[in-house]
């Protein structure tokens, strides 16, 4: 678990940092002000910058998509990952870059050079150094992107690589990392039912799995129990969806058939009790979930998250859900931290709110969003 955070160069952040993060953190801000940015940023410094992870954040952005005059090429740099940039700029070659970093780690993002070089046995990569540039033509200099962490370098993909070369790269080299951190990932439109399936499948059959069905009953108290089977349907890109069971119905019932709150509070608590040791991030928590029972899912949530070793990150924009939190975190005072995010002439800035400040200003209906 960390307990502070900073972020230089990433997005619309110069420079960013949050100095007493807890087990449970609630992000609040206007539209724009950079909270799914921030969130965004615990994603790739938990993943240790997973390529795969970056085409996702791309794709839900809309930013791998290039228009016919801005096409990728090794001299005219327009590559998507632009966008993860300060200002949506691939730096120049030993320009800073962005950086992620916490009290236990550090994560610098760049572009390097590197240059193919023939020996009697084989063929190696080598890393061009600053003043070695002037000695080599351009067009004979590969660029990366690479990651320096814990004082080791490491490239991430080519700079020119194609979207879905990048993903398939990420994929491998995920499967490859035995010792990173558990993290879950909840986006403001949920996960996916073939997301949701694999994770079932992980816990069934075990004490977590009565955890989530507690979970759903918040809204759907007849609920029983839950099982994913196959879907009917041969061209769906989900191949298994979520039943119910209800006690007062002898036929079990399509998840999402329950409303969205429902599907909402079941993709989270799912979520968090598979991120067990690790991390979960919400984007827009209550999303889907009515007023009245927003204090039960942040009880949900608190309780879960200590008893299994889990940091949480969301954010919101409902003054309801804020409310809801404050009331969990005053029998939790060392367990919690509220941030604030604002953006003032395109500079964010962060306020951090300890329990009795979140308070007075609900109490006095200060905006806290």
């Amino acid at each position: 678990m960390i307990s502070k955070f900073r972020v230089d160069n990433f997005r619309l952040f110069d420079t960013l940092e949050i100095k007493n993060l807890s087990r449970v953190n609630l992000i609040v801000g206007k539209n724009s002000a950079g909270k799914s940015a921030l969130l965004e940023a615990f994603l790739l410094y938990f993943s240790h910058m997973s390529p795969d992870l970056f085409v996702d954040l791309l794709y839900s952005r809309q930013e791998h998509f290039e228009s016919s005059q801005n096409r990728f090429s090794r001299r005219n740099i327009a590559s998507p990952i632009r966008h993860l940039f300060r200002g949506h700029r691939v730096p120049e070659l030993f320009d800073e870059g962005f950086r992620l970093s916490s009290e236990q780690n550090s994560i610098h993002v760049k572009i390097a050079a590197y240059i193919l070089e023939d020996s009697e046995k084989n063929i190696t990569r080598r890393f061009v150094n600053i003043d070695e540039l002037d000695s080599y033509d351009p067009d004979f200099l590969d660029r990366y992107l690479i990651k320096e962490e814990n004082s080791v370098s490491k490239i991430l993909f080519p700079l020119d690589s194609e979207i879905r070369d990048i993903k398939r790269r990420g994929i491998r080299q995920r499967r490859e990392k035995a010792n990173s951190v558990a993290y879950q990932f909840v986006s403001t439109n949920g996960i996916t039912d073939s997301k949701a399936s694999l994770l079932w499948d992980s816990i069934s059959l075990t004490d977590l799995e009565n955890e989530v069905v507690k979970g759903i009953q918040l809204v759907e108290p007849n609920a029983l129990g839950i099982t994913f089977v196959e879907n009917g349907e041969r061209h769906s890109s989900e191949s298994r969806i979520p039943l119910v069971k209800l006690s007062n119905i002898d036929e079990p019932v399509p998840l999402k058939s329950l409303g969205d709150g429902l599907s909402r509070i079941f993709q989270i608590v799912l979520s968090l009790v598979c991120a067990k040791d690790g991390v979960l991030i919400v984007d827009e928590f209550e999303n889907g979930l009515h007023w009245s029972i927003q204090k039960s899912v942040w009880d949900i949530v608190f309780n879960l998250a200590s008893r299994l070793n889990v940091q949480i990150f969301c954010s919101t924009h409902s003054r309801d859900c804020i409310s809801g939190f404050q009331s969990v975190w005053a029998n939790h005072e060392d367990k919690a931290s509220f941030i604030r995010i604002t953006k003032t002439n395109g500079i964010a800035t962060i306020k951090e709110y300890d329990l009795e400040l979140l308070s007075d200003s609900i109490e006095t209906e200060v905006e806290v969003r």
